[in-house]
């Protein structure tokens, strides 16, 4: 099933520094991508692989969006679990947690 919705607010379990975040998604071997600083509003991860989404990461190190228009739903949760891992940080949205 394919998400039309656009995307998710989630919300980190605590504070997360943004040059923490940059630092381990330049690790992630399984899910490569471009992390690219936004000055005020925060940061933005797209993967290379296009099937995944993209991530906002917002300046207060809390709330992230997570773009989800066109995505396969199981794979942008198979995608937030792993980001989730890989930060060492459960994600929160409103209904579910990825740790």
């Amino acid at each position: 099933m394919y998400d039309d919705f656009s995307y998710k607010v989630c919300e980190f379990e605590k504070k997360l520094e943004l040059d923490d975040i940059k630092d381990k998604l330049g690790s992630w071997k399984e899910m490569p991508g471009t992390f690219t600083p936004l000055g005020d509003r925060g940061a933005r991860y797209t993967p290379d692989n296009w099937s995944f989404p993209t991530v906002y990461f917002s300046p207060d190190g809390i709330t992230l969006e997570v773009v989800t228009k066109d995505c396969d739903l199981a794979d942008v949760d198979d995608y937030l679990c792993g980001l989730a891992q890989l930060l060492g940080c459960k994600i929160l949205t409103e209904h579910l947690e990825y740790c």
